[in-house]
C-alpha cells in the first residue's frame, strides 16, 4: 500500500504519547513493505539530523513545515470564528494541505491516515475530489482514515472538571462545546474512524443522539500498545522496597491534576502509615506547582531523565492517579509491562481495562488509594503476584503488533472493497 500518514507533531519514539504512537506506527508499515509518505509539524525546535534520519529511513517522503506561535495563535482565534475547536485552528497549516492535496491529485496514495482529530481538516473531503490522473493506486479514490483515538468532546469535559483554575475550567468547557458539536458530524467525512476504546465511541453516540443525527458507525477499536521489550522487567535486585513512581509529561493538564491530586489527599496518608516511603514524579517539562511539591518532605520532581523505564524499574509500587483525561494511558501500560504492582484509578484503566485485583488494584477514593498502597508497600509477595499478572496482560493483549495488524487488516479490506 501507499499510505500517507498526517500527525501534527512531528514523530519520534520514545517522546510524548502522541508522537511515540505515530513513530511506532511508521516502524510497522515500514517493516510490513508499505511505502509510507509522513506529513507533519513542528512546534519550536526544529527535529535534530538524527530525529529526521530516523524518520527517513521508514518513510518513502517527508514533508514537515514548521507551525510558529503567532500561526497557532491566529488559527485557534480564527477556529473560534468559525465555530470550530480550537485545537483544529491550532494546528492547521495551509502549506501542509496544499502539499497532501497536490500529492492526492496525483493519486500517489492509497490510503490517507490522519492521526488525532487535529488532522481531519487536512485530509477532509481529499476522497470526494473528483478522480484525477491515474496514478499509484489506479485512479481510485483512497480510502481515509481519521484516527480520533480519543473522544476530545470526553476527555475536555473531564479537565475541565478538574482543572485548578477558573479560566482554564472556562477554556475547557468552550473547547468541550466546540469539540462534542464536531465530533457528532465529523466522522461522515471519513472512510474509517479509529478510536481507543468503547468509552470513546460511547461517548461520540451519545453527542450524535443528542443533536439527532446518524449515530457513529464506522469506527473500529485500535489501542496504544507497549514496546515490551523495552519495558521489561529489572529483576527484584533492583528494586527500592520503599519507592513510588508516577511517570508521565508534566506539562499536560491531565498529568498535573493527577500528581496534585495524590500530593494533597494521598501522600499525606501514605507517608503517616510509611514513613520511609518515598514518591518520585518522572517527566519532562514540570510545571511551577509540579516543581514546587518538591519541597515537601519524601517527594522528589526530576524533571526529563534519559529514561524513565529505569526508574519504574526500581519502584516498588507505580501509580496513575488520573482524575481526568479519555482514551487510554501509556504509562499503565509501562508500568504494567514491567511486572509491576499498580494503584490506578477507575479513569486510568478506562481503556486497558486490566482486571482489578488481579493484574492491578483499583482505587478512586484517596483514603482506599492510600490504603491500596500502604498494603503493597507492606507486602512484597502480593506486589509480585501483581505484577507477574500484569506483565503477562501486557504480552498477551497490549504489543503494538497486535493492534497495528489488525489495523493494516482493516485498510486492505477497505482498498478491496
Amino acid at each position: 500500500m501507499n499510505v500517507a500518514v498526517v500527525c501534527p507533531r512531528f514523530p519520534l519514539p520514545m517522546t510524548r504519547a502522541d508522537q511515540m504512537t505515530v513513530a511506532h506506527l511508521l516502524d510497522f508499515l515500514f517493516a510490513r513493505g508499505h511505502n509510507v509518505d509522513l506529513y507533519s509539524l513542528y512546534e519550536g525546535i526544529p527535529p535534530s539530523v538524527e530525529q529526521r534520519e530516523w524518520v527517513r529511513r521508514r518513510c518513502r517522503d517527508v514533508t514537515v513545515f514548521h507551525q510558529p506561535g503567532w500561526r497557532k495563535l491566529a488559527g485557534a482565534s480564527a477556529s473560534l470564528l468559525r465555530g470550530l475547536p480550537l485545537q483544529i485552528g491550532y494546528f492547521d497549516n495551509a502549506r501542509l494541505k496544499r502539499s497532501l492535496r497536490r500529492a492526492a491529485h496525483g493519486r500517489r496514495h492509497d490510503v490517507l491516515y490522519g492521526y488525532t482529530l487535529r488532522s481531519a481538516e487536512a485530509i477532509r473531503g481529499v476522497g470526494r475530489e473528483p478522480a484525477g490522473r491515474e496514478g499509484a493506486n489506479g485512479g481510485q479514490r483512497p480510502v481515509t482514515y481519521l484516527a480520533m483515538q480519543v473522544s476530545q468532546a470526553l476527555n475536555t469535559r473531564r479537565i475541565a472538571a478538574h482543572a485548578p483554575g477558573w479560566w482554564e475550567k472556562l477554556l475547557y468547557r468552550l473547547e468541550h462545546r466546540l469539540t462534542a458539536a464536531y465530533e457528532a458530524h465529523i466522522w461522515r467525512d471519513f472512510t474509517r474512524t479509529v478510536l481507543i476504546g468503547e468509552a470513546d465511541a460511547s461517548e461520540i453516540r451519545k453527542i450524535c443522539a443528542g443533536q439527532s443525527i446518524p449515530v457513529i458507525d464506522n469506527y473500529l477499536l485500535s489501542p496504544h500498545g507497549v514496546d515490551a521489550d523495552r519495558f521489561r522487567p529489572h529483576g527484584k535486585g533492583a528494586v527500592d522496597p520503599d519507592s513510588l513512581v508516577f511517570s508521565g509529561v508534566m506539562a499536560t493538564n491531565t498529568n498535573v491534576s493527577a500528581v496534585l491530586w495524590f500530593a494533597e489527599n494521598v501522600w499525606p496518608k501514605v507517608r503517616s502509615a510509611c514513613p520511609r516511603a518515598r514518591f518520585t514524579v518522572v517527566g519532562r517539562l514540570p510545571r511551577p506547582e509540579i516543581l514546587a511539591l518538591g519541597e515537601r518532605q519524601g517527594i522528589t520532581i526530576t524533571g526529563e531523565v534519559p529514561d524513565p523505564a529505569d526508574y519504574i524499574g526500581r519502584a516498588a509500587v507505580c501509580v496513575n492517579p488520573m482524575q481526568a483525561g479519555a482514551g487510554m494511558q501509556n504509562k499503565l501500560l509501562e508500568y504494567m509491562s514491567m511486572a509491576k504492582a499498580v494503584v490506578a484509578t477507575s479513569v486510568a484503566n478506562e481503556g486497558i481495562g486490566a482486571r482489578p485485583g488481579k493484574d492491578i488494584l483499583i482505587a478512586d477514593d484517596a483514603g482506599e488509594f492510600a490504603a491500596a498502597i500502604v498494603s503493597l508497600l507492606r507486602n512484597a509477595k502480593r506486589r509480585d503476584e501483581l505484577g507477574k499478572s500484569a506483565r503477562a496482560c501486557v504480552t498477551r493483549k497490549w504489543r503494538w503488533e497486535k493492534h497495528f495488524l489488525e489495523l493494516e487488516a482493516d485498510m486492505v479490506e477497505q482498498l478491496d472493497a
